[in-house]
């Protein structure tokens, strides 16, 4: 499975990547539909402290092409385009629940200050829905 987008370099210190993600998701959901729209976390430091976030699609060409004509260079944001392979979608855990409850998913769901995970996939449907799934380490 690939993972096609455009992704950043995120500082998550007592949750303020949050404002920043969706600084992130705002400038994309203005030329995109934001279910059509895949969120990545990744490469988290070994402090945690950074990880890459990307937004883009797994097998919507469409979708793709619709992002790759946004001029990003006028943004905020240092953006880099990646292609990724990802492992199997049977690999993975799927938490769901409301966007204004995302803290308390990651935390109380997810565990994610004690289960070691190298990706994260976040879907937001733009009526407050958001589907997260979970590729945990497994060391």
């Amino acid at each position: 499975m690939i993972y096609k987008g455009y992704k950043i370099r995120v500082r998550c210190i007592d949750w303020e990547q949050v404002d920043l993600l969706d600084r992130y998701w705002k400038l994309f959901t203005s030329y995109v539909e934001s279910e059509k729209l895949i969120g990545l976390g990744m490469n988290w430091t070994e402090d945690y402290l950074y990880f890459d976030y990307a937004l883009g699609v797994i097998d919507d060409e469409d979708t793709l092409n619709k992002i790759k004509s946004i001029d990003l260079s006028e943004t905020e944001f240092d953006i880099n385009y990646i292609e990724i392979s990802l492992p199997n979608f049977e690999e993975w855990e799927t938490f769901k629940g409301k966007e204004k409850d995302l803290k308390q998913i990651y935390e109380n769901k997810i565990d994610c200050y004690n289960k070691l995970y190298n990706y994260e996939l976040e879907y937001i449907d733009g009526k407050g829905n958001l589907e997260i799934k979970i590729h945990y380490t497994s060391a």
